[in-house]
């Protein structure tokens, strides 16, 4: 099920050319109808799957074209990392477009419960953006894309390449944001300024969006960048989000491997309320990741209270 209801949303946010959002929602009216008491268990994991193209060539990007049988393949190793992490709410990079994100969750995740799913066509040349999974209730979603902001010295503009992807959950009631982002590769040449001019405008919107209340705010995704980075600094600074995968031991703590070296560069980051409500927080290895994705996955365990 999807609703494609869509409203605008003012989000205040100084840096942005509009100050605006798209946002869907109210998806279901009858969001936890029944009164609810005593804390709330919840999860979230975030992912970069890797290239999830379907069979379609699209003329307009640089897209992959895949055989049915490859796409088949594809999603049928994403699915078992999925029940591997067994998330409430998934984020996920480098998805191509709702069609295949439906492909996924009504196919060989059928049996996860995604039964909300979220995507906004980005810009990035290839056609991957970023895209969220929910099996708890979720009042709307918010995009970014279009919207443009200042780098750090105020000499250049940009946007989302990808969007920076707002889910509003709802788990037993107890209001949870979560910012799905994929900011740009170090790949792409004169990145870096750009990618830091990401990370503060995301900051920005996580500022807002808790300065108008949401005071259970995640960011999760693939930031492509490194612990002690200017990027991760600037959606970090200061003690209002706080890196949750610290908590991982440190051996475990990577989620790529380039030329051999084991880095992190995906993160799940979150306001001090969900720093004092997580329970636990993993990095998937093994084989069956290495199957399905060049990065490996982190889901964080949540224990809420009213």
């Amino acid at each position: 099920m999807r609703s494609r209801f869509l409203l605008l949303v003012l989000l205040g946010v100084g840096a942005c050319g509009d100050d605006s959002g798209s946002d869907t929602g109210p998806i279901d009216s009858s969001i936890d109808a029944a009164i609810d008491v005593g804390p709330v268990q919840f999860s979230v994991a975030t992912w970069n799957v890797e290239n999830l193209f379907d069979a379609l060539d699209d003329p307009d990007k640089l897209d992959e074209r895949l055989s049915s049988a490859q796409v088949e393949a594809k999603l049928e190793a994403v699915a078992r990392v999925l029940t591997a992490l067994d998330a409430d709410v998934v984020a996920l990079q480098e998805v191509e477009n709702e069609r295949i994100l439906d492909m996924l969750a009504d196919g060989p995740a059928a049996a996860l419960g995604y039964e909300h799913r979220f995507l906004f066509d980005g810009f990035d040349p290839r056609g991957i953006d970023v895209a969220c999974l929910a099996r708890v209730p979720v009042a709307g979603a918010a995009s970014h894309i279009g919207e443009d902001f200042p780098n750090e010295d105020g000499t250049e503009r940009y946007f989302f390449t990808r969007d920076a992807l707002e889910v509003f959950a709802e788990p037993r009631g107890i209001p949870v944001t979560i910012m799905v982002l994929h900011l740009i590769s170090m790949a792409d040449g004169g990145s870096d300024d750009r990618r830091l001019a990401e990370a503060m405008q995301a900051r920005r919107i996580a500022d807002a969006r808790v300065g108008m209340g949401m005071e259970r705010f995640l960011i999760a995704g693939d930031f492509n960048d490194f612990p002690d980075s200017a990027v991760l600094d600037a959606i970090t600074g200061g003690p209002e989000i706080t890196d949750l995968t610290v908590n991982v031991p440190i051996d475990d703590r990577w989620t790529f491997v380039f030329r051999g070296a084991q880095q992190q560069v995906d993160y799940i980051v979150g306001t001090p309320i969900m720093q004092t409500e997580v329970d636990e927080v993993a990095i998937l290895h093994g084989p069956e990741v290495e199957a399905a994705s060049d990065h490996y996955p982190i889901v964080a365990r949540f224990t809420l209270n009213r």
